[in-house]
């Protein structure tokens, strides 16, 4: 899983104009997934251990 610090960095890297400029879409789009698949493990990670509660 990535850490806080990694999460926050790929966010500031989405975020960030002048780096996703020099990124090419394919980068953009990989990104976006990496964060997107993060969140949605996070979710059901939340969600199991409110289960198993």
């Amino acid at each position: 899983m990535l850490s806080d610090k990694e999460l926050a960095y790929l966010r500031e890297l989405e975020n960030n104009q002048e780096v996703v400029y020099l990124l090419n879409t394919r980068e953009c789009e990989l990104i976006s997934k990496l964060i997107k698949s993060y969140k949605e493990i996070q979710r059901q990670l939340s969600a199991l251990q409110i289960s198993r509660s």
